[in-house]
């Protein structure tokens, strides 16, 4: 899926959260519109989805890789424009969706060989135990985010003004796993909310165990969205947040509302994703030395007089129809400093001269070994 890198701000501002609408990059066109730079994906497929998909046939299945942007201030794997690979599944509300959604981030990683935690959450559980606690609404937008920013002083400040402190404090310090989840349970019997959220995460991580996905139950796992409405989930390595995601069964309906969709399918379209941090898997892997090396098997073609420039042509021709990467050196350098030029951009290079043209063959120079053969050129076999 691609959509457009400028999107009307109202996109993001009707229940992305605080952190992404204050940091965007926002200006006027010339029909005097308020406009922005796309801070992040989710938000636009939803606005997609509703405005060319809703008649389709459920489920549906997007990805994409786009470039997004935050007026954030630059740092190390903190960027004012980065990318964002990512994937949305809309229209299932079942727990096996989260389980696939959840197991394609995971299993991505995997693939790459790098080392990461995958921490698992469902946003029902920490809001049910606020909502139950005498607090205001803006207290409660508070405890989110300083529990999505670490920030346990923050937490604990606003927690003393209400009963249910200790509470969310065993929360969120609880460790274990799926089976460990009873005795959360225990703690929360009169909280029908979290007590909802707990069952939910129960389903989800059964799938996700058939998955074969590693992951640790982390309730001050919430994310920085306000779109999220139950499970939820973030990836970590080398001390960096490498993806994130979760379920957000009300942001479609939402933009069917703001279109005037009256259809209860558009309206109430439950969804569910994730999104790499594509820079953020780069730095991660290079930190972990896993850089992927590519083999060089490039292919320089030179001449020895240029009245042999025809026959390059061809060669170069008859590689590029093989898949193999081939360069015409145009510069109409000697061998020699093409030979120089080459060394340590390609793999080999194939000289042409006047024998070579005659005999229908090319020279062909390992670059690395020093190893020259003389031959057709269909034998070239790299």
């Amino acid at each position: 899926m691609l959509t457009p890198t400028v999107e009307y701000t109202n996109i993001f501002t009707l229940k992305s959260g605080e952190e992404i609408t204050e940091s965007m990059f926002v200006f006027k066109d010339k029909g005097n519109r308020e406009v922005c730079l796309k801070p992040e994906q989710t938000a636009s497929t939803a606005r997609f989805f509703t405005e060319n998909f809703k008649n389709f046939a459920f489920p549906l299945k997007f990805y994409y890789f786009c470039p997004v942007f935050r007026y954030d201030e630059p740092q190390h794997a903190r960027y004012r424009e980065f990318w964002h690979l990512g994937v949305e599944l809309i229209g299932s509300n079942n727990p096996e969706s989260d389980a696939e959604v959840i197991s394609l981030a995971y299993e991505g990683l995997k693939s790459l060989n790098l080392n990461f935690v995958l921490e698992l959450s469902n946003i029902k559980v920490i809001k049910g135990v606020l909502n139950s606690a005498n607090l205001r609404e803006e207290d409660k937008k508070k405890i989110l985010h300083y529990i999505d920013k670490h920030n346990d002083e923050g937490v604990n400040e606003i927690l003393k003004r209400t009963d249910r402190g200790e509470i969310l404090n065993k929360v969120l310090s609880f460790k274990g796993n799926r089976e460990n989840l009873s005795d959360l349970k225990n703690l929360l019997n009169d909280c029908g909310e979290a007590i909802e959220g707990i069952d939910e995460l129960e389903n989800v991580l059964k799938f996700a165990e058939l998955y074969g996905v590693d992951y640790v139950i982390n309730f001050n796992t919430v994310r920085g969205l306000d779109y999220y409405t139950s499970t939820v989930f973030e990836i970590h390595a080398n001390n960096m947040q490498i993806c994130g995601g979760g379920r957000y069964d009300n942001l479609i309906g939402l933009f069917s509302e703001d279109k005037g969709v009256q259809d209860n399918k558009s309206k109430n379209t439950p969804a569910v994703g994730f999104a790499y941090g594509f820079d953020r898997v780069i730095e991660a892997l290079k930190m972990q030395n896993l850089s992927p090396k590519f083999e060089n098997r490039k292919i320089l073609i030179t001449f020895v007089s240029e009245e042999f420039k025809g026959y390059c042509v061809k060669v170069v021709k008859e590689l590029r129809e093989r898949n193999i990467i081939a360069d015409l050196d145009i510069m109409n350098r000697k061998v020699r400093k093409a030979m120089e030029y080459a060394n340590n951009k390609y793999r080999y290079v194939v000289v042409v001269g006047k024998k070579e043209v005659e005999e229908n063959k090319v020279t062909l120079r390992d670059m690395e070994s020093g190893e020259q053969k003389f031959l057709r050129i269909e034998e070239i076999n790299i």
